[in-house]
């Protein structure tokens, strides 16, 4: 029974770490559509939102750890737990990486490439928001393999998309007329956003392979 109640707490924090890693990555979505729209005091104003949520996930993370380590699940499991939700944990701080540098850095957006950045930022939330699903299911009480593998499909089928889109950005960016230095800052640009999505990849991947250790 003792142990049946850790592992529900550590579900419960698990939840936490997910939807505050969601808004986390929202807000950044948010303000960098903002900043690329040109309302830089919008992009500004998220600026301590996404920070403190960021840190508010680490902090979710280390009472995750703590609880594990007090004897939640069983031995050969907690692992793979805490593995888990360390590569998700990654997501948050890619995306406060990237609120950092369009933050601090400022790169000049052209107008021709406003739209395929938007179109990415939509596309990094939209692959978030399965993978959250794919955990919630992980987590939930039926069905669980194959909603990990449908919610998990899709995270795929959206990176493989926002892949698409970096790789015609990049040879348009590369082929312009802009100077070189422009160049490699809004290239910059691209790929610090497009590390969101990597990361969240990495993590549907983890999950998947920590299902099928411990789904009978």
């Amino acid at each position: 029974m003792q142990l049946f109640k850790k592992e529900k707490a550590v579900i419960e924090q698990v939840l936490q770490h997910i939807g505050t890693t969601r808004e986390c990555v929202r807000s950044t979505t948010d303000s960098l559509k903002a900043y690329i729209a040109g309302d830089f005091e919008k992009s500004v104003s998220a600026a301590s939102q996404v920070n403190s949520l960021e840190s508010e996930a680490d902090s979710i993370l280390r009472e995750i750890r703590d609880m594990l380590y007090s004897g939640a699940y069983l031995p050969q499991i907690r692992g793979d737990i805490y593995g888990l939700m360390s590569t998700i944990d990654k997501i948050g701080n890619k995306a406060e990486d990237c609120f950092d540098y369009f933050h601090y850095q400022n790169p000049e957006i052209p107008k021709e490439y406003e739209t395929g950045l938007d179109a990415i930022l939509d596309l990094t939330l939209e692959c978030f928001l399965a993978f959250e699903k794919a955990l919630r299911a992980y987590f939930g009480p039926k069905d669980k393999i194959e909603k990990i593998r449908k919610h998990s499909k899709r995270v795929s089928e959206l990176e493989s998309r926002i892949d698409e889109i970096e790789r015609e950005m990049t040879a348009r960016i590369f082929k312009s007329s802009i100077d070189k230095g422009e160049k490699l800052h809004l290239h910059g640009s691209l790929h610090k956003i497009v590390a969101i999505s990597d990361a969240t990849e990495d993590a549907a991947d983890r999950l998947q392979w920590v299902s099928v250790k411990s789904i009978v």
